[in-house]
C-alpha cells in the first residue's frame, strides 16, 4: 500500500512539473511575440522618420501579418508626462508617444500589451515598452 501511494505522489510531482514547463513556454512565445510586434512597430516609425501616413499603412500591413489579437480601441496612459498620440486606424490596441529631446531631435516611445487567459485569475494584460533610436527633425 505504501508503495501505491508513493508512485501517486511521484505521478503528481510530475503533472505538476510538465504543467509548469507548458506555461512557461506559452509564457515566453507570447511575450516574444510582443516584443516582436514592437520591433516592427519601432522600426515603420524609424524607417519613415515619423509616426505618419506611411508608417501607418506599414503598421497595420505587419501587425495583420504577424497576428497581433489585440483590436479594437485603447485607453493610452501618460508616459513620463507625455500623452499618447492618436491611433489613427483604430485597428490595433498600441500607443505611441512623442518626445522632443531638444529642437532638433526626438523619440517615439511604443506601448503593446500581452494577454494571458488565466482560468483563475482570468485575463491578465502587460504592458511591453520600448523607445525608438534619435530621429533627427529636418523640418516641420
Amino acid at each position: 500500500m505504501r508503495e501505491g501511494l508513493g508512485n501517486v505522489f511521484m505521478y503528481n510531482i510530475i503533472i505538476l512539473f510538465l504543467v509548469l514547463m507548458v506555461v512557461f513556454l506559452v509564457g515566453t512565445i507570447s511575450y516574444n511575440k510582443a516584443f516582436r510586434v514592437n520591433s516592427r512597430i519601432i522600426n515603420a516609425i524609424e524607417k519613415y522618420e515619423g509616426y505618419n501616413g506611411p508608417a501607418y499603412e506599414e503598421i497595420d500591413r505587419t501587425l495583420a501579418i504577424i497576428g497581433y489579437r489585440r483590436e479594437g480601441a485603447v485607453d493610452c496612459p501618460t508616459r513620463d508626462g507625455v500623452r499618447a498620440m492618436t491611433n489613427f486606424t483604430g485597428k490595433y490596441q498600441y500607443c505611441v508617444y512623442e518626445f522632443k529631446i531638444n529642437d532638433k531631435f526626438y523619440n517615439y516611445g511604443v506601448l503593446t500589451y500581452i494577454d494571458f487567459d488565466l482560468p483563475v485569475a482570468g485575463k491578465v494584460k502587460l504592458p511591453i515598452y520600448s523607445k525608438t533610436d534619435q530621429i533627427y527633425q529636418f523640418q516641420r
